[in-house]
């Protein structure tokens, strides 16, 4: 009985050190390192294509660490609703919001502080919606803000304006 124990134990060993191999693994495969160029006054953010063929980055709202999604297709920046209450952000006035999948109510709120990379924007007005996921979807009202090229399975980010 007791040998049984010990293979039993070598096996959640083994087992969760093959899962936490893989899930770092992955979490690399979707979410790969960006690179940050300085030159002079400017700063210009490199974004690795992820697998899925997006590309994220890592940033903070409200000095909260968020997974960012760079979203053409996003009028402003949206989060999900879990987030937003967890973040304590205002409730502002409700809208609905034509998405992939259909329609869905939401409502405006705004961010005290939203940073990523060498980048920092106050005051930004987002969309909240009810069971959008984890990520942040960093829509054209900050996108807009920035000359950026696709190249090489890369997207290159400069800030040409943050008025």
């Amino acid at each position: 009985m007791r040998s049984n124990w010990a293979i039993f134990l070598v096996w959640a060993l083994v087992l969760s050190l093959i899962y936490w191999v893989f899930s770092s693994f992955i979490a690399q495969q979707y979410q790969p390192k960006m690179q940050i160029v300085q030159s002079g006054n400017a700063a210009e953010l490199t974004l690795p294509r992820a697998r899925d063929g997006h590309f994220r980055i890592n940033g903070h709202i409200n000095g909260a660490a968020v997974t960012l999604l760079l979203d053409t297709g996003a009028t402003s920046i949206t989060l999900s609703e879990r987030l937003a209450e967890r973040l304590n952000l205002p409730r502002g006035d409700s809208f609905i919001a034509r998405t992939a999948n259909g329609e869905v109510e939401g409502y405006e709120s705004r961010l005290n502080d939203l940073s990523f990379g060498p980048f920092r924007f106050e005051n930004v007005s987002v969309g909240v919606l009810p069971n959008l996921g984890d990520e942040v979807l960093l829509g054209m009202n900050i996108i807009r803000h920035f000359d950026i090229r696709t190249q090489d399975q890369q997207m290159h980010l400069k800030l040409i304006d943050q008025n």
